[in-house]
């Protein structure tokens, strides 16, 4: 799952369907951007990694961080109707839908060892890119097999979290608040404590 999705389940907890999808769909974005860049550089993008690697890894874990406790002092019941259940959640506008999206964007491109996930992939699936080759068709499938199995993904994640959001109260809500506030706190005092270590050790 990763912080990406557990941040997906708890905005769609929290918040509603469009918020936890929206979410997903901005981490879908980034995929696919570490995708092409795995298929068409991958020696430039596995230096571009190794020389970034430390910055990116502390700017990562302090956004999650920071998320965290935001998520922490957050009071999920604000979203809850009269009879102790979540209220419908309204329509999100341009502003709300583009934070949504580009927080999952950002949250998931901070993570740059996906590269190596999709290189490791590719390589065994033979999924390389061929400067001589005309059938560029196959890139293109490729591709769009990727948001689609990642698109996929995130609507079985939030459909799920959907159908059980209306049986939840406010004590569990809250539970299940601070509790991922504490795994994303953990993931990212490791990521940051990682970070420090190559950096110690370069």
């Amino acid at each position: 799952m990763g912080p990406t999705g557990i941040l997906v389940i708890q905005r769609t907890l929290n918040r509603g369907w469009l918020s936890g999808y929206l979410t997903g769909l901005g981490a879908v974005l980034s995929d696919l951007f570490y995708a092409i860049l795995s298929t068409f550089l991958t020696a430039v993008v596995v230096d571009w990694i190794s020389q970034y690697q430390v910055t990116l890894q502390i700017v990562g874990s302090v956004a999650i961080l920071a998320y965290a406790i935001y998520l922490w002092n957050s009071n999920p019941a604000s979203g809850l109707a009269t009879n102790d259940r979540l209220a419908p959640t309204p329509g999100l506008k341009v502003k709300g839908i583009l934070k949504y999206f580009f927080s999952g964007f950002f949250l998931t491109i901070s993570n740059p060892a996906i590269v190596f996930l999709y290189i490791f992939l590719f390589a065994r699936s033979n999924f390389l890119f061929e400067a001589s080759t005309q059938n560029w068709w196959l890139y293109l499938l490729g591709f769009l097999s990727i948001i689609a199995g990642a698109v996929g993904w995130w609507t079985l994640i939030t459909w799920v979290m959907k159908k059980v959001r209306n049986h939840f109260k406010p004590r569990t809500l809250m539970i299940i608040n601070r509790t991922i506030a504490i795994v994303l706190a953990v993931i990212a005092i490791y990521g940051f404590g990682y970070a420090v270590w190559l950096l110690y050790h370069q």
